[in-house]
């Protein structure tokens, strides 16, 4: 019974499979190259939030203690 109910299953899978439409080469390069950007300038602008703010803490908490 579960070794029909799987073999059914995958192929549904096949069938579904078959009506995807796949990006061609020139869209996969394009798109790759937009989530290349969309992570690197994401990952400065993190990074400059983080020095940022780790300047800003270490500041204050210097101020605060009374520390040099």
């Amino acid at each position: 019974m579960a070794k029909a109910r799987f073999w059914k299953f995958l192929s549904e899978v096949k069938s579904e499979v078959k009506k995807v439409t796949w990006p061609n080469r020139q869209q996969m390069i394009s798109s790759t190259g937009a989530v290349l950007v969309i992570l690197i300038v994401s990952g400065v602008f993190l990074g400059l939030l983080d020095v940022l703010f780790t300047n800003v803490i270490g500041s204050l908490l210097s101020f605060l203690t009374g520390g040099a």
